[in-house]
């Protein structure tokens, strides 16, 4: 048996690690991140099993996922099958997958506040690590805590959306502000107005924004229930 020459191995090497689990349904290509390659078959194992949970939750599904692990940066989804992991989440154990795979699933939201709730909503049920923005504190008392401040970055969710649906969020502490207060207002929204029916919401709200015809009620008084909500979770 001829030995593979030393350019010929190294390119196969490369395939291997690049290309994790080609044959399943996450993979991982690893671009110079400086993780362990020895990590990969962790992490591609836990974002295939939140995976199947989240095709089950929005009866979704994009085919093969891929997980790009960069050296900086921050997590984002790159549709319509790709996300971007940055290597210090591994490092820190804090690695939000189930978030940016749900973007990819429920693509056409109609605001960022319902976009980025909808995705702190999700990796708090499914996701296996804890990560942004609450880091394993219950989300309504991070958002609690970010509104209530002597001197608030947002008040609320019509701050958040504002903040969200801009292409330049801002600095790390406003934007955390507003991607807790999305996720608090959409978890409320879900579990107290749609009774926990993730499939209605998305059908009547997350696509339009029309909270009188989807809940019968504009969004101020939504807003004062809400507030009112929270007061449940003091710290």
């Amino acid at each position: 048996m001829r030995c593979l020459s030393p350019f010929f191995l190294v390119v196969f090497l490369f395939f291997v690690a690049g290309w994790a689990r080609a044959d399943g349904v996450v993979r991982i290509v690893d671009e110079d991140s400086g993780v362990d390659p020895a990590e990969h078959p962790a992490l591609i194992a836990q974002a295939e099993r939140e995976y199947a949970k989240l095709k089950r939750l929005f009866g979704a599904d994009v085919g093969v996922v891929t997980i790009r692990l960069r050296p900086k940066g921050v997590a984002r989804h790159l549709p319509p099958a790709d996300i971007v992991i940055p290597a210090k989440q591994v490092r820190r154990a804090v690695v939000i997958t189930a978030h940016e795979i749900t973007h990819l699933l429920t693509q056409g939201w109609a605001n960022g506040l319902l976009k980025e709730g909808l995705a702190v909503y999700a990796q708090d049920r499914v996701g296996e690590q804890s990560g942004w923005p609450n880091y394993g504190r219950l989300n309504h008392a991070v958002a609690l805590e970010a509104i209530t401040k002597s001197t608030p970055l947002v008040r609320g969710p019509y701050d958040a959306n504002g903040v969200l649906s801009t292409r330049n969020p801002g600095k790390t502490a406003l934007r955390r502000a507003s991607y807790a207060v999305a996720g608090s207002w959409v978890t409320w929204l879900i579990d107290v107005k749609f009774g926990g029916d993730v499939g209605r919401f998305m059908e009547k709200l997350y696509r339009s924004g029309n909270y009188q015809n989807a809940l019968g009620e504009p969004f101020k008084p939504l807003r004062r229930q809400w507030r009112q909500y929270l007061e449940r979770f003091k710290e």
